[in-house]
C-alpha cells in the first residue's frame, strides 16, 4: 500500500499531465481587446466636505494623472458621472483617454469654490509627443467626488506637404485662418497670471456681465457695449489677433485691410468676422474672482452663404474660400478682468460640422 503523502503526489501529477497534453481547442481570433473587462477602481463613497481652492486644483492634477494611466478607475468619480469631449457624450477612459501623452508647461488653473468647479486652460501632447493640442476643461465637484467632465480640444493640423507623412487634418477640414502651432505656446501671457489686489477684483456678476456685453458688441460690431481696457489684448490659437502689424491679408485686392491689425476695440468694429461666424449657446463654464479669470464656452455658426463682407473705411473685402462652408466653431476663451475691464482674451478655435452642439443642455 502506498503512502498517504506519495498518492497525493502521485494524482496531481497525473491530473498536471492530463491538464498540460490534452488535445488543445483552436485558438480564438483576435478581438484587439474588446472582451477585455477593466477591474472596477475603488468605491470613493460620497463625503459631504466643502472643496477649497487647494482641493480644487487637486481634482484636476489627479484626472491628468488618470488620463496619464489611460484608467479612470483611479478618479473618484460619481456613479452617474458625465463627460464630453468637444460635445459629444463620451465613456470616461475612451476618446483621449486612448492618446493622451501628457500637458507641457503652458497651463492654467482656475479654481471656483463658490460653484465646487475647477477649470484648466493649457497644451497636452498626444502619440508618445506626437501631436500637440490645447485644451480647455471644466470639472464639477460634489462631496468630494467628480459629477461633471467637460473638455473641449484643439489639435495640431498636420497637413504632409509631399509624399507620405503624418496628416491629422483629414481631407475635410478646411484651412483655418489662424491654426494652431506649439511654438506660441512656450508659457502664458504674464497678464494672464497676473495676482490681483482686493482692490483690482472684480465681483462675480460684474465679470459676467463684461462678458455679455462682449458678445452682444460682437453681435452688433459696436465695441461701445464692450469695456475694454486700453491695453486689451487677444490672441486666438496662439496667433495675436488684436495690434498686430504683421496680421494676414484677408483679400488681396485690398492689400490695405490686415486682419487683427487693430485694437480690441477696433478689431470689433470693423465687423468683419462677426459678419461671417454668428455666436450662441454662450456659457460661463469657471469664474475664477480671485485671479479675475473666467473660462468661457461659444458656439459661433459660419453659415458659408457671405462671399464679401463691407468694412468701414475699407470696402468690399473677399471672404476666404475656407469660410464658404457651413461650419460651426467651438471656441473656448480665458477672459482676464481687471477692475471691472476686459484686460486680456486667449481663446482657441476648433471647426466642427455645422450645427454642433456643446452636449450640455443646449
Amino acid at each position: 500500500m502506498m503512502p498517504k503523502s506519495f498518492s497525493a503526489c502521485a494524482i496531481l501529477i497525473a491530473l498536471a499531465a492530463a491538464v498540460f497534453c490534452a488535445p488543445r481547442a483552436a485558438a480564438a481570433s483576435p478581438d484587439q481587446g474588446k472582451a477585455l473587462v477593466y477591474v472596477q477602481g475603488p468605491e470613493h463613497p460620497a463625503r459631504k466636505v466643502p472643496c477649497d481652492r487647494a482641493c480644487l486644483k487637486g481634482f484636476v492634477d489627479k484626472y491628468f494623472a488618470a488620463l496619464s494611466s489611460r484608467c479612470p478607475c483611479t478618479l473618484a468619480l460619481a456613479p452617474d458621472v458625465k463627460y464630453t469631449e468637444n460635445g459629444e457624450v463620451v465613456a470616461p477612459g475612451e476618446g483621449i483617454w486612448k492618446t493622451f501623452s501628457g500637458i507641457g508647461k503652458y497651463h492654467i488653473y482656475l479654481e471656483d469654490p463658490a460653484n465646487s468647479e475647477a477649470g484648466y486652460y493649457g497644451d497636452f501632447t498626444e502619440f508618445n509627443g506626437a501631436l500637440f493640442g490645447m485644451m480647455a476643461m471644466r470639472l464639477k465637484i460634489k462631496d468630494q467626488r467628480i459629477t461633471e467632465i467637460e473638455v473641449i480640444v484643439d489639435r495640431e493640423q498636420l497637413r504632409p506637404t509631399g509624399g507620405l507623412g503624418m496628416n491629422t487634418a483629414g481631407v475635410m477640414t478646411p484651412r483655418m485662418i489662424d491654426e494652431i502651432h506649439p511654438k506660441p505656446f512656450a508659457s502664458p501671457d504674464p497678464v494672464l497670471l497676473q495676482a490681483l489686489t482686493p482692490a483690482t477684483r472684480t465681483p462675480r456678476a460684474q465679470m459676467t456681465a463684461a462678458l455679455d456685453r462682449y458678445f452682444e458688441g460682437y453681435a452688433q460690431s459696436k465695441s461701445s457695449l464692450v469695456p475694454f481696457a486700453d491695453r486689451c489684448s487677444r490672441r486666438e490659437n496662439g496667433i495675436l489677433t488684436a495690434n498686430n502689424a504683421s496680421g494676414p491679408v484677408i483679400d488681396p485686392a485690398q492689400p490695405g485691410f490686415a486682419a487683427y491689425g487693430g485694437t480690441c476695440a477696433q478689431e470689433l468694429d470693423a465687423g468683419f468676422f462677426s459678419a461671417l461666424a454668428k455666436p450662441r449657446d454662450h456659457r460661463n463654464l469657471v469664474v475664477d474672482e480671485q485671479q479675475g479669470l473666467v473660462l468661457s464656452l461659444t458656439l459661433f455658426d459660419n453659415e458659408g452663404d457671405i462671399r464679401s463682407v463691407p468694412v468701414p473705411q475699407v470696402g468690399e473685402v473677399k471672404v476666404p474660400t475656407a469660410f464658404l462652408r457651413p461650419i460651426t466653431y467651438f471656441k473656448p476663451q480665458l477672459f482676464k478682468i481687471e477692475k471691472g475691464k476686459i484686460l486680456a482674451i486667449e481663446g482657441l478655435s476648433w471647426a466642427l460640422p455645422f450645427g454642433m452642439t456643446s452636449g450640455w443642455g443646449d
